[in-house]
């Protein structure tokens, strides 16, 4: 085959940065940017068996841009020499610039002046062809690791869309809006409509992590995503059942909705959450069909909630309108800089409430003991407290003030370390556990408490009677 050779791979790899051992990332995002037909087939069929997840191959310039914005991948596999407005150089540039996704050339380019074009754009490989599938492995898991240290020791760059103010000329009235708190998010189907697949895994995540708090089933069927790796143990145990729908093909899940029993007549009745994301190119009527499905097995006495997602760029009007009719609940990602937050402990709001994000900041940085209780139910790293509080709502909190409450709580008896992989993790003891439920419970309390009563002044209630 041209310009490709295979061996056999190898059993894995262990990378040193910083002074510490990490174990290879797996199941990493893989977008291949090829214009041989051959070896992109091959390149897929590769990745695929060293455990990656290619999400597509396309063979232009163009393309590879356009299917960057739309999945952002963990890492990019970009020929030079290819078709279109641009080559592999100008298109690793614009992916760099604008998703700071990193970017491997793979190339039969081997001469000085090409080498000088590609550092400009600071690639994070480059594979000379024939190469060998533990070429390709190496080069992978370096890019991963880079881009893994880098990202823990840069500080969060502006946001594009607030520093631009180009992505907001579309809804002018959302233009101060940084996060999202969704009521009643938990407890009914809802219609997300994404342009971002940073803002839908998050938005996944979160409702995985909720669900499995409570009692019943999730159902997770994917096209393209990686919310779920991070469960791989409730996967295993049957908390999670996942469905991988490949290539608009929507059968295994019609296959694990027909599965589902029903549950009228039984003592006890259990939801069914579930999370159906149809990011590639889907038939409408399977997509309506689907929805029907799931609308069935409600009117069957089945509890049901969860998320319909839908990528943007790829929805048809049409479609959107027919779902709406029968998933009332619908969510627009309008901007980059929306964030979703799925707050674990939601406000008791009957509807979506936008809130300017200097709101929030106020309430995190303020109450911060509760925000850093609803992350102590397993054992966590400091930094992914850091990172998770950066996530659900947008908050930068300096590092010392986590600390400084882990640390307090340590010495009061309720939270626990043990060390994995030279990473100090902390766990709540028998009594953190109560601590922690009560706290929370008492948080909840005074929340719901103050709330209410400004609830029922503005309503014209005043001690349980409604003004005349």
């Amino acid at each position: 085959m041209p310009g490709y050779s295979h061996s056999v791979s190898d059993s894995g790899l262990c990378c040193r940065s910083s002074g510490r051992w990490r174990v290879p990332v797996s199941n990493a995002t893989v977008l291949v940017v090829e214009d041989e037909a051959i070896i992109r087939k091959d390149l897929l069929k590769t990745l695929e068996s060293l455990h990656y997840d290619p999400l597509c191959a396309v063979s232009t310039g163009d393309e590879a841009v356009t299917k960057a914005r739309e999945y952002v991948p963990d890492v990019v596999l970009m020929d030079i020499n290819i078709p279109g407005t641009m080559n592999g150089i100008d298109a690793a540039g614009k992916i760099r610039d604008e998703l700071a996704i990193p970017v491997i050339f793979v190339t039969s380019f081997s001469d000085d002046a090409v080498i000088e074009k590609v550092k400009q754009v600071n690639p994070y490989g480059y594979i000379i062809k024939p190469f060998t599938e533990r070429d390709l492995k190496v080069a992978i898991e370096i890019a991963l690791l880079r881009k893994t240290a880098e990202a823990q020791d840069m500080p969060v760059p502006p946001d594009s869309a607030e520093s631009t103010g180009e992505e907001n000329r579309e809804y002018p009235g959302l233009s101060d809006i940084r996060t999202l708190l969704l009521g009643d998010f938990f407890h009914d189907i809802v219609l997300l409509i994404y342009n971002s697949a940073g803002v839908k895994e998050l938005v996944f995540t979160s409702f995985i992590e909720r669900s499995l708090k409570s009692q019943g089933s999730l159902l997770f069927a994917y096209s393209l995503s990686k919310a779920h790796r991070k469960f791989q143990r409730e996967i295993q145990n049957g908390k999670i059942t996942t469905c991988r729908m490949k290539g608009g093909e929507i059968s295994s899940l019609q296959q694990a909705l027909s599965d589902i029993p029903e549950q009228s007549g039984s003592d006890e009745v259990f939801p069914l959450r579930v999370i159906i994301d149809f990011s590639e190119q889907f038939d409408q009527r399977d997509i309506l069909g689907a929805v029907d499905l799931l609308l069935a097995i409600r009117k069957k006495g089945v509890p049901v909630c969860g998320i319909i997602a839908l990528y943007a760029g790829a929805g048809d009007d049409a479609l959107v309108n027919e779902l709406s009719q029968s998933i009332q609940k619908v969510i627009v990602t309008t901007n980059r800089g929306t964030v979703i937050s799925c707050a674990d402990h939601s406000f008791p709001l009957e509807h979506l409430s936008f809130l300017p994000q200097p709101v929030v900041d106020e309430v995190v940085k303020k109450l911060l003991e509760p925000v850093i209780l609803t992350f102590l139910e397993k054992p966590v790293a400091g930094s992914e407290i850091l990172h998770g509080i950066k996530e659900r709502y947008n908050v930068s909190i300096p590092k010392a003030r986590i600390y400084t409450r882990l640390y307090a709580l340590q010495k009061m008896g309720y939270l626990a370390t043990h060390t994995s992989r030279k990473t100090k993790l902390y766990y709540p003891t028998e009594a953190g556990k109560g601590y922690i439920r009560q706290k929370l419970e008492d948080f909840n309390s005074v929340f719901h408490h103050i709330l209410v009563e400004v609830i029922d002044r503005d309503a014209g209630i005043v001690g349980g009677d409604k003004k005349t």
